[in-house]
């Protein structure tokens, strides 16, 4: 048992680090893959799509009457 153990910790791998892994010199102006203009109108898409869901639920559940 004590030559598996030790056959084990001697197996270990050191890992890479994820820096090795970067782009290197890459600008952009983009984030999420988007660029700004993108992004706010998914953000005001998600916005809508929230109120308009909340506003259908109370309207079904009978919290709120038109």
């Amino acid at each position: 048992m004590d030559d598996l153990r030790r056959l084990a910790l001697e197996e270990e791998e050191e890992a890479d680090h994820f820096e090795n892994y970067l782009a290197q010199n890459v600008r952009s102006d983009k984030m999420f893959g988007m660029t700004p203009a993108e992004r706010m109108f998914v953000s005001i898409g998600c916005f809508l799509v929230t109120g308009l869901g909340g506003f259908l639920l109370l309207l079904v559940m009978g919290k709120i009457a038109i």
